[in-house]
């Protein structure tokens, strides 16, 4: 008999009834010889929630017991493997479909309607005790804060919290920092950015103890009321000792706001490749940019990240090429394609001959998209279960993994688009011939916009290699790949429609 051991403690959990990993270990493998097992294989999970079925050490079991490597799983009780109900029944439901017999140590598991019933009973309340504990942890919280005490973690740089009094005190050394922050920026001409390029500059550290500054680490301690003496915590705003006053406060909002008004009202200036140019040299997107150059100012686009924080600054030194000789040449590969759309087709084709990369890609890509969601799911049973809070640090999470999810899409959408083409490019031709026909009719007579949605259309990506040298003859040095995307039917259609 194959035997699989199963164990798990929290820290909570193991503070409270001294269950450690060892101990349990220990006694699953006593039942393990006693029923004769001979191979015993330990499957853990340290530290971690039963309210989630997302563990390392629970996933791998579950994997082995699909490859059909296990014949029984022993655990102390139903708690250790799920404090849910629901979770309780599905992982048993796996389990005895795989033909594998579940054995409890503090718990009798007979397979009878009332044994059923009983384990049944018994998941429903462990989990309505949890959620009583929940409950009381969600309203002591909110009473504390209501008194005016801080009821969670206070990370915010400036302050110390002691979390046994719940005292929060100000950290000199770093308030010395705020108060400069906020100086520089109202005192100075000094934006976000150069705030932060100033605090690099002078080797200050971050919160936890990093070299580098963000702007928008500066950008949010500007923001921050906590700094006049107001955290906010959900609908209530308790007191903390403040490190600037309301003059000076009210001075940087007004700044931000000013800045936000000029931004907004400041015309922009337009760049057909925009969020679809990369340059080959350093990996990083180009953007557009306005410069001067013998006098006169003009645009172009540039790999160079100067913000404070960019993880890639780009080319060294700074590379900047004139946007007018790579948009005209882009251009007119997009018009050439109009003129031959079966050459779209072919260069798409090109690209895509060898299927299974793209499959394995895809696959890849799709394995990933589980793995995101798993940890989205995993953060908000956390939140929900009142592990954690919905903080600035939690809704950053939440909005990296949103980001990384809506990629993922992105490419998956693109992958299996490119593996119907190789399926279908033939038949597609036809209508794609006739939509270009009407499109070439009035190419000339395109605003701005709609050139750009019919280049996003048909390009997938332009990259720039070279640095490029400008003459009479335009711009030489520097090479421009141009990559197909065989565009939907319904996306060309929609452009189509809308020229007339």
């Amino acid at each position: 008999m194959r035997a699989a051991i199963y164990v798990r403690v929290s820290t909570d959990e193991q503070a409270r009834h001294g269950f450690s990993l060892a101990e349990q270990r220990e006694a699953c493998r006593a039942r393990a010889t006693a029923l004769g097992a001979s191979t015993v294989t330990v499957f853990a999970d340290e530290g971690l929630s039963g309210t989630t079925l997302d563990r390392p050490g629970l996933t791998q079991l579950r994997e082995a017991v699909q490859a059909g490597e296990i014949d029984t799983i022993i655990v102390r009780d139903p708690d250790r493997l799920s404090r849910k109900l629901a979770h309780q029944l599905l992982l048993t439901e796996d389990f005895e479909k795989a033909g594998v017999r579940l054995e409890f140590l503090d718990f009798t598991w007979q397979d009878t309607p009332e044994g059923r019933l009983f384990y049944s009973i018994r998941g429903a309340i462990a989990e309505f005790e949890r959620e009583k504990i929940r409950d009381r942890m969600v309203r002591g919280k909110t009473q504390k804060a209501r008194q005016g005490g801080v009821p969670m973690g206070f990370y915010a740089y400036g302050y110390t919290h002691d979390t046994e009094t719940g005292q929060v005190k100000i950290k000199e050394s770093e308030a010395e920092v705020v108060r400069k922050i906020f100086s520089l920026f109202i005192s100075k001409d000094m934006g976000i950015n150069g705030v932060a390029r100033w605090l690099n500059e002078e080797g200050m550290p971050t919160k936890k103890g990093r070299p580098q500054w963000h702007r928008q680490v500066v950008r949010q301690i500007l923001q921050n009321p906590v700094y006049i003496g107001e955290w906010h915590y959900k609908d209530l705003i308790i007191s903390v000792p403040s490190i600037i006053n309301k003059e000076i406060w009210d001075k940087a909002q007004e700044k931000l706001r000013e800045a936000r008004r000029l931004w907004a009202g400041k015309p922009q200036n337009q760049y057909l490749l925009s969020g679809i140019i990369t340059c080959s040299d350093c990996g990083n997107t180009m953007t557009g940019v306005c410069t001067k150059w013998w006098g006169n100012i003009v645009k172009r686009y540039t790999c160079r990240k100067n913000y404070q924080g960019a993880k890639n600054s780009g080319c060294h030194p700074s590379k900047s090429v004139p946007t007018a000789p790579i948009e005209n040449a882009v251009w007119k590969q997009v018009c050439s394609w109009l003129q031959d759309p079966d050459a779209i087709i072919e260069e798409v084709m090109q690209l895509s001959q060898n299927g299974n990369t793209l499959k394995k890609e895809l696959e890849q890509v799709q394995r990933h998209l589980k793995d995101v969601e798993k940890g989205r799911e995993t953060v908000i049973e956390a939140i929900s279960s009142g592990l954690v809070e919905l903080d600035t640090k939690i809704k950053n999470k939440l909005g990296q993994l949103k980001r990384r999810k809506e990629k993922l899409e992105l490419r998956e959408k693109e992958l299996i688009t490119t593996l119907q083409i190789n399926q279908g490019a033939t038949a597609r031709a036809k209508e794609l011939r006739e939509i270009a026909k009407e499109l070439l009719a009035r190419l000339d007579n395109l605003e701005f916009d709609e050139k750009k949605a019919l280049v996003r259309a048909l390009v997938s990506q332009v990259i720039v290699s070279g640095r490029g040298i400008q003459g009479g003859n335009g711009l030489r040095n520097v090479n421009i790949t141009v990559i197909a995307r065989l565009p939907e039917m319904e996306v060309m259609s929609d452009i189509s429609n809308k020229l007339r």
